[in-house]
């Protein structure tokens, strides 16, 4: 479990492709241990190895299939770092699973004053799971739905996100990364459940 709050960007090292999955060398200052999961650019990753700073992280087909990974993973690459929650954390994001929903696109990067405003688009299956002033993960990072039309959302970033984090390097058409709000998913799918299976009087 992550908060959304993004620790460093490391650096992708090395690619290695290993039929249908991948394994990736992360360079990384934070402490890390072997087992540690680790979330790289919203994916929840688990740390094999550690030689120096470079960390070596696997890849499956199911997280290269459902995530920017699959198409958008190279060498100099610059990604998203946070390591995994303790019972003492500070939660100052939100609750972050770093299972990814699906993938977006940037489509506009507009800058008002020191802040920016990003507008993603979307599958519109999933317009359900995103709500005005909600919760959003976009490539791990916890950010404020600003605004919301069909197939597309705005949100506001501040200063010290976009210096953070990897918001600075994006630019229209990247691919990104993104989490639903988990307590709205499961509000959601529980609603739909009980509609669809609800007796009859």
């Amino acid at each position: 479990m992550f908060t959304g709050l993004i620790e460093e960007e490391g650096k992708i090292k090395k690619v290695l492709t290993l039929g249908q999955a991948k394994r990736i060398y992360v360079e990384t200052s934070l402490s890390l241990k072997i087992g540690d999961s680790i979330a790289v650019d919203g994916v929840c990753l688990t740390v094999e190895e550690i030689k120096n700073n470079q960390v070596q992280f696997f890849l499956s087909k199911e997280t290269l299939n459902r995530t920017k990974f699959k198409t958008n993973l190279k060498t100099g690459q610059y990604v998203n770092l946070e390591r995994a929650l303790t019972p003492s954390s500070f939660l100052g994001g939100h609750l972050v699973s770093g299972h990814v929903d699906t993938t977006g696109t940037v489509r506009n990067i507009k800058k008002e004053g020191e802040n920016y405003l990003f507008t993603f688009s979307f599958p519109r299956e999933y317009e359900k799971y995103i709500v005005e002033k909600g919760s959003i993960a976009v490539d791990g990072i916890s950010l404020t739905v600003a605004s919301v039309k069909p197939g597309q959302f705005t949100v506001q970033i501040i200063p010290h996100t976009f210096n953070l984090t990897t918001m600075k390097r994006m630019k229209p058409g990247d691919t990104v990364n993104l989490e639903f709000d988990m307590i709205g998913k499961y509000v959601v799918e529980t609603v739909e459940k009980y509609l669809k299976f609800r007796p009859s009087y």
